[in-house]
């Protein structure tokens, strides 16, 4: 019974380990430039950059962005707060900084927005949050590097991380949208996909908050089990 209780509750136990391992990688893994990122595991930051003519709107508020997700909760006498539609947008999108540009599919990704906003309409509430265009950007996904990759000449690599040499990044090469590196989920399993908006120490800072709160759980569970088990068996000595 005892190893039961335990595989019932392992699950929380991986959790936890999980976010702790994906906060640890964003620690330990060195930020890399995509004109010098290599094939597999990167973290990248960089800016969104606009590349389509007509971009992603957010609904109910109409601004330019590149991802977006969007809910619609009902307050029910009967069933109380109730999700009545949930969107994400997973269109490809792309960032750049002063060595290169890259697109980005964020399909199956595990998505941090800074910006984020909630609209009351009578009896609904409209839960938005976006990432913008031109929002700073951290990236921890895996790259797949397209050859042959777009040379970037000694003036680009002059250029420091500003938003003038993005800008000519992106007016010099976002026309080879089917040339460019992507960043997508890895082809293997515990591989984490994460885009933040927010500063990198406030990410960590909040993924081992997550961990913490899943050993509890696990603690709390295993606890609570053991103790109806016990509970139980007296019972049924009686």
């Amino acid at each position: 019974m005892e190893y039961l209780v335990l595989l019932a509750v392992l699950p929380l136990l991986f959790i936890a380990f999980y976010r702790l391992q994906i906060a640890r990688r964003f620690e330990d893994l060195p930020t890399s430039p995509i004109g010098a990122a290599a094939q597999g595991l990167v973290e990248i930051k960089a800016r969104t950059v606009d590349m389509n003519n007509r971009p992603l709107l957010v609904p109910h508020l109409g601004i330019p962005c590149v991802w977006f997700r969007y809910e619609t909760e009902y307050n029910s006498r009967e069933n109380g707060r109730v999700v009545t539609d949930a969107r994400e947008s997973y269109d490809r999108f792309y960032v750049a900084d002063s060595t290169g540009i890259c697109a980005v599919d964020p399909l199956r990704a595990e998505v941090h927005p800074r910006k984020s906003k909630q609209i009351r309409e009578g009896g609904a509430l409209y839960i938005l949050s976006w990432i913008g265009i031109d929002d700073s950007i951290y990236i921890l996904g895996w790259l797949h590097t397209l050859h042959p990759r777009p040379k970037i000449d000694d003036e680009i690599r002059n250029y420091s991380s500003t938003k003038s040499g993005i800008e000519t990044v992106v007016k010099r090469y976002g026309h080879l949208k089917g040339k460019l590196d992507r960043i997508t989920r890895a082809p293997y399993p515990g591989i984490p996909f994460i885009i933040s908006t927010h500063y990198e120490h406030t990410l960590v800072r909040k993924l081992k908050r997550q961990s913490r709160y899943w050993f509890g759980a696990f603690f709390v569970t295993l606890v609570l089990l053991f103790l109806i088990i016990d509970n139980w068996q007296t019972l049924l000595s009686m």
